[in-house]
C-alpha cells in the first residue's frame, strides 16, 4: 500500500508545471520585455536628435560654401542642391529642416520630436559672419 502511495506522489510531481508557475514565468517574461522595450525606444530616441544635429551640421556647412562661393546667403535650403549638398532630406520626425537668414548669418533648425516651434526640444545651428557654428537644443 505504501508504495502505491508513493507511486501517486511520483506520478503527480512529474506531471508537468502547474497554472500558477506558468503565469509566474509569463509576468517575469513580460516583464523583461518591458525593460528592454524601453531601453531601446530611449535609444531610438537619442539617435534620432544625435542624427537631427549631425543633418544641421551639414545643411551649416553647405549654407557656409554657398556664402564663400557666391558671397551671399541662399534664399532657401533648396538653393544648396546639389551643388553644396547632395540631397536635402527630412529630419528624423518627418519634417523638412528650416531655415531662416538673420542680420549676418542664419539658423537651420528642426522643431524636434514634439514637431511643433518651442517646447524646449527644438534643435539649432547658428552660423555665419559671427564665427563658427554652435549647435543648441536636442534633450
Amino acid at each position: 500500500m505504501q508504495q502505491n502511495n508513493e507511486k501517486l506522489r511520483r506520478i503527480r510531481r512529474s506531471r508537468g508545471m502547474t497554472l500558477i508557475e506558468i503565469m509566474v514565468v509569463l509576468v517575469i517574461l513580460g516583464m523583461v520585455a518591458g525593460m528592454i522595450g524601453y531601453n531601446v525606444f530611449q535609444s531610438l530616441k537619442e539617435a534620432q536628435i544625435k542624427t537631427a544635429r549631425l543633418d544641421l551640421q551639414a545643411i551649416s556647412q553647405g549654407v557656409d560654401l554657398y556664402h564663400v562661393e557666391t558671397g551671399n546667403w541662399p534664399d532657401s535650403l533648396v538653393a544648396l542642391t546639389p551643388k553644396f549638398l547632395k540631397e536635402l532630406r527630412k529630419d528624423p520626425w518627418g519634417n523638412e529642416y528650416q531655415y531662416l537668414r538673420t542680420g549676418d548669418g542664419y539658423d537651420v533648425y528642426t522643431y524636434g520630436p514634439d514637431k511643433a516651434q518651442g517646447g524646449g526640444d527644438d534643435i539649432t545651428v547658428h552660423g555665419g559672419e559671427g564665427g563658427t557654428p554652435t549647435a543648441q537644443g536636442g534633450k
